[in-house]
């Protein structure tokens, strides 16, 4: 097998003691190639996260020992012996693994620090590291010098690199002090906020404004010797020292409890969401005229709308399995009940998916659900379609087999209906038959109506032409089959519209209710997000009444104008309900005064 197949590492250097090993290998995510200036996507890495379904946590980590430990081992990234480091651009772990709900991806970023880099990639590896992670690791030497800070100095004017959103998007910064040899402050929190003040006030001010809640962890000299302190990686755990291990098993927990998904605003990115950021924000890099600018806003706009496509796309395309499959399986024609049944179990399982993928705020949500009821509408009206003319053929079938057992014998000369009355007795005992077969829906109502605009009427002409109808009884029986065909067809077109609209507010109400559901969790997230700003939640609460408000208004125009047809529907019958009653009249009229003669 190619070496480069091989997802582990066969020989691991185990941490062991309270750390879970995970096994797995890195590969590389991102190239950089100074000679274009260009920062490049590797698709086999990029695979592996449009793959993780469950919200994923990114951890940046600029020091590979470190990305190892996080996962239980001393091997795995690349360590350089030298001060540049090895790793050259970002690195990731091959099998992000599960840990409480969320899926981890560590990031090995290339010593942010290293002094033989450009400055141009250290800067884009720093602001790309701050907006895509969800938590940055950053390792500094514990004395917290002048010379120790890095990269640090540009949280100054983060807004030179980074357009910020109207929500929370930096992520948990955790700062690594290593070699830290002197005494245990009370609080490191503290002491590195008063270290870094000395030697960078203005970067020490801007991580207090940032980063409310950050955390910093302690880790003193291995214990090594210094030929060993070049290859960690090959180091036993036995060998390092005790305290060394207790605060970095202390350090890798608390890290790991503390993890938060990748958020955009009040949503949690899966692996196909956060895959598309990650795209978008190096090709804002790599164009050379935004000069090292990312616009957050805009990525996550582009986002949005990129996982609102997808989420349409693929529970679309889940609802035409699920109906292709059940159809194949009970066959058409199908009773509307069944039918209707089948829909509502699609239905409401693709919904489910539609919302657990969908990202953004409620109001973008809401919009994007109007596409997607658009679509599942239109598939859903194309197998209707397919199971109306299913039904329509099966009754019409059936139709054809009883009119030839009760009514077409006798319409022929050697055994010809005698008497108004035999016809009539016929097409009743037919009619009876045809409401007691035929599978119910406005297509059995269209079916009555052909019969009765059509073989009703070649019939009276028959029997009229062989002198069994006399010419005013022929008329008024065919305007009577006239004023039903035209009642039939009403009444089929008002059942259609009635349960179109009884599905709209079931449907309607279920959406309502999920998208509920998904503004409770939303809400959750600001919640876990420990987010502190009133004006945001207020804005998100707005946003939310707007979003409730705007599918309220969405179905009371689809109700209006459905019950607005509905009326129309019911005048005409009225009117042919009349033209009904006058003909029964008239035939009444006729039949007493045949009977008078």
């Amino acid at each position: 097998m190619d070496e480069n197949e091989i997802d582990f590492i066969e020989n691991v250097n185990v941490f062991g003691e309270e750390i879970q090993f995970r096994e797995g290998k890195s590969i590389q995510l991102l190239e950089y190639n100074e000679e274009i200036d260009e920062i490049i996507i590797k698709k086999r890495a990029l695979k592996i996260i449009e793959g993780i379904s469950e919200p994923v946590a990114i951890v940046a980590v600029g020091k590979s020992w470190f990305a190892n430990v996080l996962h239980g081992r001393h091997d795995g990234f690349a360590l350089g012996a030298e001060m540049n480091g090895c790793t050259r651009g970002i690195q990731m772990w091959n099998t992000p693994f599960l840990h409480h709900g969320k899926r981890v991806i560590v990031l090995d970023c290339e010593g942010i620090d290293d002094p033989q880099q450009s400055q141009q990639w250290a800067t884009k590896l720093f602001i790309l590291c701050l907006v895509i992670s969800s938590s940055f690791i950053y390792n500094i030497n514990g004395i917290v010098g002048k010379g120790d800070i890095g990269k640090l100095f540009l949280m100054n004017d983060l807004s030179r690199y980074i357009q910020t959103p109207n929500c929370k998007f930096l992520p948990r910064l955790v700062i690594l002090l290593r070699d830290f040899m002197l005494k245990p402050p009370n609080d490191f929190r503290t002491y590195f906020l008063e270290k870094l003040n000395e030697v960078n006030a203005e970067a020490s001010e801007a991580i207090k404004e940032r980063f409310e809640d950050f955390e910093v962890y302690s880790l003193p000299y291995p214990g090594l010797p210094r030929e060993k302190l070049q290859h960690m990686d090959k180091a036993s755990t036995p060998e390092f020292h005790q305290d060394f291990k207790v605060d970095v098993i202390a350090a890798v927990n608390g890290i790991l409890n503390n993890l938060q998904p990748k958020y955009i605003g009040a949503s949690p990115m899966s692996g196909v969401s956060f895959a598309k950021f990650l795209k978008e924000c190096v090709r804002s890099l790599n164009d050379p005229v935004n000069h090292i600018q990312i616009s957050v806003p805009d990525e996550y706009r582009s986002v949005v709308e990129y996982v609102a496509q997808k989420s349409m796309q693929h529970s679309n395309e889940m609802y035409q399995r699920f109906m292709e499959s059940e159809i194949q399986q009970y066959k058409l024609p199908m009773p509307w009940k069944d039918f209707n049944e089948m829909h509502d179990r699609a239905f409401n399982e693709v919904k489910n998916e539609f919302f657990n993928r969908i990202l953004g705020s409620a109001s973008q949500i809401c919009e994007s659900q109007q596409e997607f009821y658009k679509m599942i509408e239109k598939d859903r009206l194309s197998f209707h379609e397919k199971n109306s003319t299913a039904l329509y053929l099966y009754n019409l079938d059936l139709g054809g087999k009883l009119w030839k057992t009760y009514v077409e014998y006798g319409l022929t000369f050697e055994s010809l209906f005698t008497t108004q009355e035999d016809f009539e007795g016929a097409i009743a005992i037919f009619e009876l038959e045809m409401l007691d077969s035929m599978l119910e829906g406005p297509e059995s109502e269209r079916v009555m109506a052909k019969f009765k605009s059509e073989e009703y009427k070649d019939a009276v002409d028959i029997l009229q032409l062989y002198g069994i109808f006399e010419q005013t009884y022929a008329e008024q029986l065919k305007e009577n089959q006239e004023s039903q065909t035209q009642l039939l067809e009403l009444t089929s077109k008002e059942q259609e519209l009635i349960t179109k609209m009884e599905n709209i507010k079931k449907e309607h109400e279920e959406i309502r209710r999920r998208l509920e559901m998904k503004i409770e969790t939303m809400d959750n997230c600001l919640v876990d997000q420990q987010i502190q700003n009133s004006k945001m939640f207020d804005d998100l609460r707005e946003d939310h009444n707007m979003a409730m408000t705007l599918l309220k208004s969405e179905e009371e125009i689809k109700l209006k104008n459905l019950q607005k047809q509905i009326e129309e529907m019911k005048s005409k019958k009225e009117f042919w309900k009349k033209i009904n009653a006058n003909n029964k009249i008239k035939r009444r009229f006729t039949d007493d005064s045949n009977h008078g003669e």
